[in-house]
């Protein structure tokens, strides 16, 4: 039996997880091909040529396609690729080389951008609550108060805010990243 198909209405520049990989990295949609399926998505193997059809045997072959690219090779390829046009964004992909994934659109999950990128958060803030501090735990980012002193806490790993807690967090951040 098939997948049900998400009811998220999907736009290129959203964030996507694949659902069916238990270690996934962030996907961006960088084309909706209306007219595409699946089984239209033809690429290269090992074994030689497929199609996503073939690859995702528990999905409907008119299945609508998506086309994805992983947002760290758009990152280290395209400067401000979040600005471009749709259009634009998917002719950059292809001039620049950047690898694409044709996928079911029900094997995708809309994700926030970042999210799976500050998963490492999700502890932290544990630790913090547990240690009395108030934590307001946002999707990519934590705020953090002690003592009427402010911080905030980014996916990347920076520290925001000044006080004498600043020095000892961005050690705990260190270890934890």
């Amino acid at each position: 039996m098939a997948p049900e198909q998400s009811a998220v209405t999907l736009s290129v520049g959203d964030s996507m997880a694949d659902t069916e990989d238990d270690d996934p990295d962030e996907g961006i949609v960088v084309n909706l091909p209306a007219d595409k399926t699946i089984a239209d998505w033809e690429h290269e193997t090992d074994s030689g040529t497929t199609t996503a059809a073939a690859e995702n045997p528990d999905y409907p072959a008119d299945e609508p396609l998506v086309i994805v690219a992983f947002r760290d090779a758009l990152a280290d390829t395209l400067d401000n690729w979040q600005a471009l046009e749709p259009d634009t964004l998917f002719e950059q992909v292809a001039e620049h080389g950047i690898n694409q994934y044709g996928f079911p659109a029900g094997r995708l999950e809309q994700i926030e951008p970042g999210e799976l990128a500050s998963e490492w958060l999700d502890s932290l803030a544990e630790r913090f609550t547990d240690a009395g501090w108030d934590v307001t735990h946002k999707t990519t980012e934590l705020h953090l108060t002690q003592y009427d002193e402010e911080y905030r806490i980014t996916a990347d790993g920076t520290v925001v805010g000044e006080g004498e807690y600043r020095e000892p967090l961005e050690n705990i951040v260190a270890i934890e990243r």
